[in-house]
């Protein structure tokens, strides 16, 4: 008996009386083994009877990686067969018969109507299909490559129009999709086509010339087309791509026809109508050359021309000439006259800057005797060690009372004089020292709203003078001076181009500049600080576009030689500044697009209650030294519709005040009353609650401002009675 491994596992699990056994499960793993001994295995694995035809003979190796149960091993088993050149046929009654294919479609095999469900399995079935909506002798022809010849034969009956199928239950099922597919489609449907401009017996008439030419050029069947002259209607016969071909043609033909030269006038509502119209005269001006280079004109013996015109006063784009022309133009102006987006820019400058120096330094003063015997000298540091700062020298000390007085009023810090004055030898010594420390914070948010594409700046800050020139000598007659003025604060100039999605390309110069504090130098120092850029930001991020960190730490000595490297006795004979700056700039920005009026009222009122909080902030702490002063605080916001008459203060008339009325003149009106109102009439009695004592206003305003309040519904006060009949 020939040598083969099968390592064969049965589990079997039993459960209790009142419930189902689980279906038994096999893990197959054959290597070489003889074909009749799988086929016998499977056999008696799965209950079947299985006969073998002599012809049945080879070797197979098989393993699975999960356990099966009967089914799924019966159809590993067909694959098997089928992988071998075998096939299983069914013989009724549990028996099977294995033979070779090409005697399998010869055999009494199960035959299947059209409305059967098609199975997976790899068993060999004869399958009807029944067309409606196609011939089955030309798709058998395209199907015929589908099926393996050993295995499985295609034919059609034309007469019933069926096609006959035998083959593998998986490939048939493959073919029956195709065919399903094939013979859902209508391909033959008819429609009826109005004509309101034309003639359905001329267009009927021009309709068959052409379609007889296009069809002998592609040998395909012919559309029928058919006119009633009693409705004036078009009838169309053919499938989907003919009839939607024949309606665009008919629609063509039954066009209005329009004179050869008109004027037209297009009212813009987003675009500007100069700007627009150099566009349309650079198309136009294409669209003429083709056609006059193609001989292509609107009419026989009529050439093609185009008149564009901009009206600024009415932004307007007036057009006149070839009808075709305008009406290619008429495409253009829809397509770019719409609403742009906007862009709003939102910029963070951050400075932060901590400095600190110190300076400490000994001069000295030597007079020598009258004798002569002792010699005079100094060691003076004016301007000590950087030779910039206010300390005095020494020497200038001795240039009398007034210099004296000039040059200690420069001193900063702390200076100390000792010495020994008499008529022998004298000295003097002055020792100063500073230490100074300054810190700032700087931070500015510029904003800006553009459109798209379009370029914005912002300017806060202030114009300079800078003297450029001057003329000014003892010979000149007229002196002078020439100046220019230079612009210092914080500037953003900015180009926005929103780029397809959410992106936004952005052009920037930024640019923070401010007056320097140094005064050695002729003129005034200005500090600036400049970004030019180009970023692409995404909606709504924000982005830093550069920055500075500065670490400086200067140390400047000036002494005696010899005598100032002396350890400790040194420092007597020299002077020491040491600065040390940290400073860290830092740019940020982030771009919001604007696509709708709801985004723009968002933002516009997100700014406005910051702006408006800060006021109330302002006006409830009140103005120092005027206590019964209000401040102006803005309104509540109401959106970007139409404000209210009332929504900002009106300006009261010069007019003489009206004389109180007394129940007025015992109860004033309280301070946080809302906008002053109209006058009551005078001698009436006027209520605290509804209005306080004010000025006189003309009867014609009362009168507008009691209309205002009868159309908004509002509770009308006393003093609108009468006043619709010009009561004072």
């Amino acid at each position: 008996m020939k040598t083969f491994l099968l390592s064969l596992s049965l589990l079997v699990v039993l459960a209790a009386p009142l419930q189902a056994a689980y279906a038994e499960r096999f893990e197959l793993d054959m290597q070489n083994v003889d074909i009749g001994e799988f086929i016998d295995t499977v056999a008696k694995l799965t209950g079947k009877t299985i006969v073998v035809d002599s012809r049945v003979k080879g070797k197979v190796s098989v393993q699975s990686h999960r356990k099966l149960d009967a089914d799924e091993l019966y159809q590993i088993f067909l694959l098997q067969l089928g992988v071998e050149g075998y096939s299983a046929v069914e013989a009724g009654d549990g028996v099977l018969k294995v033979i070779p294919n090409q005697a399998a479609k010869i055999e009494g095999i199960e035959v299947q109507r059209s409305s059967a469900a098609v199975g997976r399995s790899e068993s060999i079935i004869t399958r009807i299909a029944q067309l409606q909506n196609a011939d089955s002798d030309e798709l058998v022809k395209s199907l015929r490559p589908l099926v393996d010849n050993k295995v499985g034969v295609i034919t059609s009956y034309s007469d019933a129009n069926i096609i006959l199928i035998t083959d593998r239950e998986s490939n048939v099922r493959r073919l029956m999709s195709i065919i399903s597919a094939v013979n859902s489609v209508d391909s033959q449907l008819m429609e009826t086509v109005v004509l309101r401009n034309s003639s359905a017996e001329e267009v009927e008439r021009v309709l068959n010339k052409v379609l007889s030419q296009q069809t002998r050029k592609r040998g395909s069947s012919k559309p029928v087309v058919a006119a009633d002259p009693r409705t004036n209607t078009l009838i169309l016969f053919g499938d989907d791509e003919a009839r939607s071909y024949l309606r665009r043609l008919v629609a063509d033909l039954d066009s209005e026809v329009s004179s050869q030269s008109n004027i037209r006038v297009k009212y813009l509502k987003y675009a500007k109508a100069e700007e627009l119209a150099k566009v349309l005269k650079s198309i136009s001006d294409t669209i003429v050359k083709d056609e006059q280079s193609a001989g292509r004109n609107a009419a026989p013996g009529v050439s093609s021309s185009i008149n564009i015109e901009a009206h600024e006063q009415t932004n307007s784009i007036v057009m006149s000439g070839s009808p075709h022309i305008i009406s290619d133009l008429e495409k253009i102006i829809r397509d770019l006259d719409i609403r742009r987006a906007q862009v709003l820019v939102e910029a963070i400058i951050i400075e932060v800057t901590d400095s600190k120096a110190k300076e400490l330094g000994v001069q000295w003063l030597f007079r020598g005797s009258q004798e002569g015997s002792t010699p005079a000298g100094g060691i003076n540091f004016g301007g000590g060690a950087s030779g910039t700062s206010g300390t005095p020298g020494i020497i200038s000390l001795l240039a009398g009372s007034d210099a004296a007085a000039a040059a200690a009023s420069t001193v900063k810090g702390a200076a100390i004089g000792l010495g020994k004055l008499s008529d022998g030898f004298s000295f003097a010594t002055l020792v100063s020292a500073l230490a100074s420390d300054s810190e700032s914070n700087i931070l500015s948010t510029p904003s800006l709203l553009t459109l798209d594409n379009e370029e914005a700046s912002i300017l806060v800050g202030q114009e300079i003078p800078v003297i450029t020139g001057s003329t000014a000598s003892s010979t000149n007659t007229n002196p002078f001076q020439t100046i220019e003025r230079q612009e210092v604060g914080t500037k953003l100039l900015m180009t926005p181009q929103i780029n397809d999605g959410d992106a936004v390309q952005m052009t920037i110069e930024q640019e923070v500049s401010s007056l320097s504090p140094a005064t050695n130098a002729a003129d005034v120092i200005t500090n600036k600080r400049t970004i030019k850029t180009t970023v692409l930001v995404n909606d709504g991020a924000t982005i830093v576009l550069g920055g500075l960190i500065d670490d400086q730490v200067n140390e400047q000595t000036a002494k005696v030689p010899l005598l100032g490297d002396i350890p400790l006795l040194g420092r007597l004979f020299r002077a020491d500044n040491t600065s040390m700056s940290k400073r860290n700039l830092m740019v940020f920005i982030r771009p919001t697009i604007v696509r709708d009026q709801a985004t723009l009222s968002e933002l516009s009122g997100r700014k406005y209650n910051f702006i408006r909080t800060e006021q109330l902030a302002k006006a409830a702490s009140g103005i120092s030294l005027f206590p019964f002063t209000e401040l102006s605080v803005l309104p509540e916001w109401s959106g970007l519709e139409p404000s209210p008459v009332d929504l900002l203060p009106r300006e009261t008339l010069a007019e003489p005040p009206v004389k109180a009325s007394p129940a007025a003149d015992t109860e004033p009106a309280p301070q946080n009353s809302p906008a002053p109102q109209p006058p009551a009439q005078q001698g009436a009695a006027a209520s605290p609650a509804e209005e306080a004592p004010v000025t006189a206003e003309p009867i014609e305003w009362r009168k507008d401002e009691c209309s205002r309040r009868v159309r908004a519904g509002s509770k009308m006060p006393r003093r609108c009675d009468g006043a619709e009949d010009g009561q004072a």
